[in-house]
């Protein structure tokens, strides 16, 4: 369920960074930039933000493949992780390093629970 989320959440945010210039007003932290290099890198971040809502759909339509769902889930932890800390150390608004936190935990969690149970997989086999 996370994972769909998670796609929502990177969809919304892809769709508006990708064709609505004025988004970064309603993201915090983003402020109110104009002018063509902040359109560029709007843009930039929302293919970004699109390649993240695939990769939690595939990883959503993945989950009998654990190499697949444990590789995906792991990789959008870390970027989530790393997003936090940036957020937080870089950015004045704490709600995008808040919002990074907790997918970072939940990514995690979902990668935790997937492994806890090939773990005790391999201890009953």
């Amino acid at each position: 369920m996370i994972l769909l989320l998670h796609t929502l959440i990177e969809g919304v945010i892809a769709l508006l960074f990708m064709f609505y210039p004025q988004a970064g007003d309603l993201v915090p932290g983003f402020g109110t930039s104009e002018g063509a290099s902040f359109e560029l890198l709007m843009r930039m971040y929302g293919w970004a933000a699109a390649l993240l809502a695939a990769l939690s759909l595939i990883a959503y339509y993945s989950r009998a493949n654990r190499p697949i769902f444990l590789t995906i889930t792991g990789l959008l932890s870390v970027f989530h992780i790393g997003m936090a800390i940036i957020q937080g150390l870089h950015n004045p608004d704490a709600r995008a390093m808040l919002l990074h936190f907790l997918l970072a935990i939940f990514m995690g969690g979902q990668y935790v629970n997937v492994r806890r149970q090939a773990w005790s997989e391999k201890s009953v086999g």
